[in-house]
């Protein structure tokens, strides 16, 4: 009984002494939470690479010992790879560089345009990478310039980010959170490309990277803006507002979003869907693909600044039919842009892989062109459950 008691207390001390053995102070680490990768006009070092390092002092401003600069310091290096980059930035950041707390990747548009193919070959490679970090591409600036900004109410700016860009996403839809990993499996796909949220700084000015950012009340502050759309790994174009949202809306990422159409010459109603749910599927005809999207939503009346009377049946079946109409108009309008620039971004091809294997073996090195000649049917069906506690608008006396 004896032996058996001393057996546990040495097994005890040892799992304390173990769970000591990989333990770091803060201010020992380099925590990298932000990572930004831009084009580099140096062919040797074709890769700017930003690190966004948590400046421990800074987090404490209300501390007792006080705090003492930003909660965030950048550190820029260019190289050949990532891993190089890797390597050079323990050349500059005075601290064990650590990874496990990233939180986001920023691409330069200008990158994402040349080519992203094999950009994350040492992520997927790599033993301990996080790979389920969300990734989005900077629009009309670079990453290390956005990674930069100084937020009036986050304290660091990948935080900003993921927080706006969540916020839109639940809101009105046009944007989608992706992660590394997705990211990469839709670059490996043959029948899905990928589409990357992007993000943008509105207001801005000279005092966006500086603490006088702060000292007026309309600072410059970083914004979710659009979707950028790839073929082959490379970026195409952008899609805004409706059109972003369409793509959402085939691949039911809609929480939740408000669409607007009219009820009389110069009024409006204001329909808010909050569930989407889609279904699409790719048949062959004439050996011709044939794509089919039948989307469901449900909606509640939220506003109109008509006189209606909406107790009436007949009138929220008519309103069903005209955003019914409305939705079909803006998904076909999407579906039309991405099939001008072959960029099969809902996956379409994966669903004719799984229906068609025969076909899809035989024309998958050919699917941009099917996918850019391909017949499209549309069904979106709509019902109204809710038009508020209201049933006449107020009028004024």
């Amino acid at each position: 009984m004896k032996s058996n008691i001393s057996f546990l207390w040495m097994a005890a001390i040892c799992l304390l002494i173990s769970g000591c053995s990989n333990y770091r102070e803060l201010n020992e680490l380099g925590v990298i939470i932000g990572m930004g990768i831009d084009h580099n006009d140096d062919p040797d070092n074709p890769y700017k690479v930003t690190y966004q390092v948590i400046n421990p002092s800074g987090l404490s401003q209300t501390s007792t010992s006080g705090g003492k600069g930003l909660a965030v310091i950048n550190y820029t290096v260019t190289a050949k790879t990532l891993v190089e980059a890797y390597s050079k930035a323990s050349a500059i950041i005075p601290r064990e560089n650590n990874f496990s707390h990233l939180s986001l990747i920023i691409i330069g548009e200008e990158l994402a345009r040349n080519g992203l193919d094999l950009l994350f070959d040492a992520v997927d490679r790599g033993k301990h990478q996080r790979v389920s970090v969300p990734i989005f591409i900077a629009r009309g600036k670079t990453a290390e310039y956005l990674l930069g900004v100084i937020e009036p109410l986050e304290m660091t700016p990948g935080k900003n980010i993921i927080s706006t860009t969540k916020s839109e996403q639940s809101d009105y839809g046009s944007t989608n959170e992706v992660l590394l990993y997705e990211f990469i499996s839709a670059l490996m796909s043959e029948g899905k490309d990928v589409s990357l949220p992007g993000i943008s700084i509105r207001n801005d000015s000279k005092e966006a990277k500086q603490l006088s950012n702060f000292e007026t009340t309309a600072p410059a502050y970083i914004e979710a803006k659009g979707l950028a759309l790839f073929r082959k790994g490379k970026m195409v174009r952008w899609l805004d507002r409706e059109t972003a949202r369409g793509v959402q809306f085939v691949t039911s990422d809609i929480k939740r979003t408000d669409v607007v159409i009219p009820c009389s010459e110069k009024g409006i109603v204001t329909i808010t869907a909050i569930r989407v749910k889609s279904k699409m599927k790719t048949k062959i005809h004439h050996e011709k693909p044939v794509i089919y999207t039948n989307l469901n939503v449900m909606g509640e009346m939220m506003q109109t600044s008509c006189d209606l009377d909406m107790s009436d049946p007949k009138l929220l079946s008519e309103f069903e039919r005209k955003l019914e109409n409305e939705l079909k108009k803006q998904i076909k309008r999407t579906i039309s842009i991405t099939q001008k620039e072959k960029s099969d971004v809902f996956g379409f091809g994966d669903a004719l892989s799984r229906t068609n294997p025969d076909y899809w073996r035989l024309q998958k090195k050919n699917w941009d062109n099917l996918f850019s000649d391909a017949e499209i049917s549309m069904k979106v069906n709509v019902d109204i459950i809710n038009s508020g506690m209201r049933m006449e608008p107020y009028k004024s006396k």
